[in-house]
């Protein structure tokens, strides 16, 4: 299999599950008005801005789409950015602290190259790999809000 259909299996993979991720969370969504949808997305490949695009768009459709909670969108350039492991942990910490876990959705959206071994980050001279076992760990401590 070539790189370019890996990729184009990959993308038609990541769309059909926040379609369906979106579907369950419509019907939740119109159950309850109190819930609050929050949005985190990050284009983590710099080289293309192909993923800043995608990370923009995707951040703007899910919070017209569900209501608005917090947006943050961080991205990459050739030259630099913001969208590493490290601010992605840093902006989950910061919008679970306001989550309530019980009522709560939270939309993780990640875009870049991938492979079994996690996403790409590129930020400038900055390379990483975001593992599933990284993912993971990321997330941060999202708590029942206190009565």
């Amino acid at each position: 299999m070539t790189s370019v259909s890996w990729i184009n299996r990959s993308c038609v993979t990541l769309f059909a599950l926040a379609l369906i991720v979106g579907a369950s969370v419509s019907s939740v969504h119109a159950v309850g008005d109190a819930r609050k949808v929050s949005v985190v997305s990050f284009g983590l490949f710099g080289d293309q801005g192909v993923f800043r695009r995608e990370a923009t768009a995707a951040a703007q459709i899910v919070a017209g789409r569900f209501g608005g909670g917090p947006i943050k969108v961080q991205y990459n350039s050739k030259k630099s950015g913001a969208a590493t492991i490290e601010t992605l942990a840093m902006s989950l910490e910061t919008v679970a602290t306001g989550m309530d876990a019980e009522n709560d959705v939270l939309f993780l959206i990640l875009t870049s190259h991938g492979s079994h071994a996690g996403l790409a980050v590129k930020a400038g001279r900055l390379e990483q790999t975001l593992t599933p076992s990284n993912l993971a760990h990321l997330r941060g401590p999202i708590r029942a809000r206190p009565d």
